[in-house]
């Protein structure tokens, strides 16, 4: 089902593998979406520009696993949670979903131009509220992820002064600036934050030793260490601003309203019957799954 290697690095002479095994190894088995009834109430509520292309567009970087990844065998087909649910909302309007790959900040400028939705584990903020509607779908957690046995020596209670890597753009990087600032503030040492376009990449910079750490939503911490052959671990952040939880959603231009709604009620329909906790289950991720589907719930950061 995998196709690509995303994430490999060299330490000490040996090779570290640090990947999804894109060529033999499967991530989970992919949701098939093709049983799922269409809802004709809701089909009928699809905004015409979808209609005429019979096409929901959705923009993901497609490279934070197990969200979203290119696959397949020629490595670019997407894959992952993200990509599942928006399969399975497709199918219950009666349309097909298609996942186009973009770097992670060009997404929510192109909503309602270059795509109809953003499916890329986008965390809801109140900043982004201003400029994006937002229906929920997950809750998750953060997690640091370090090099297993710690040879750093990093410490979750002090970070200031530490390398860390990070995805430019992501909350993350956003919360690590607040930290940092409290470091100067403090007369500490203030951390070097390496921003990477990718969070694979920020995983890799640790793996190589080239950081101390990276910060990312917990699915794809536990996910990256898990794939690491035990040459990463994760550890479980201090501090409100860094352990927290907060929900993930499925952003949409705040023009589109209709289409805001429509969304909303048909994941709620999803949830009813099961198929969004068995899309979860597949991947082993029931615990990141939420009861109903909001709009513009508040984030509590």
């Amino acid at each position: 089902m995998l196709g690509k290697t995303c994430w490999t690095a060299v330490m000490s002479g040996a090779a570290l593998l640090v990947q999804s095994t894109l060529g033999g190894v499967a991530l989970a088995q992919t949701f098939d979406a093709s049983r799922i009834e269409v809802d004709k109430e809701l089909a009928e509520r699809v905004p015409d520009k979808v209609r005429q292309t019979g096409v929901l567009v959705g923009g993901s970087d497609n490279d934070y696993a197990p969200w979203e990844y290119l696959a397949g065998a020629d490595g670019q087909t997407p894959e992952g949670i993200d990509i599942d649910i928006g399969n399975a909302i497709a199918a219950r309007l009666g349309l097909k979903y298609e996942s186009r790959t973009a770097q992670f900040t060009t997404i929510l400028p192109a909503l309602g131009t270059n795509y109809d939705v953003g499916m890329s584990a986008f965390s809801i903020t109140e900043e982004r509220k201003k400029v994006v509607n937002f229906v929920s779908y997950a809750e998750t957690g953060n997690e640091w992820v370090i090099k297993a046995g710690n040879p750093t020596g990093f410490d979750p209670k002090n970070v200031c002064g530490r390398q860390i890597a990070v995805q430019s753009g992501s909350r993350h990087e956003e919360k690590l600036m607040e930290v940092n600032k409290g470091c100067l503030d403090g007369d500490h040492k203030e951390m070097a934050i390496l921003p990477f376009k990718t969070q694979t990449e920020a995983v890799t910079r640790v793996a190589t030793g080239g950081a101390d750490a990276t910060i990312t939503g917990s699915a794809t911490a536990l996910y990256a260490a898990f794939k690491s052959n035990k040459t990463l671990e994760t550890i479980r952040p201090v501090g409100e601003e860094l352990n927290v939880r907060g929900l993930n959603g499925i952003a949409i231009a705040k023009k589109d309203e209709a289409l805001t709604e429509l969304l909303a009620d048909t994941l709620t329909t999803l949830i009813k019957d099961g198929t969004y906790n068995a899309i979860l289950d597949s991947w082993g991720m029931a615990a990141v799954g939420v009861e109903k589907a909001e709009i513009n719930p508040a984030s509590g950061h």
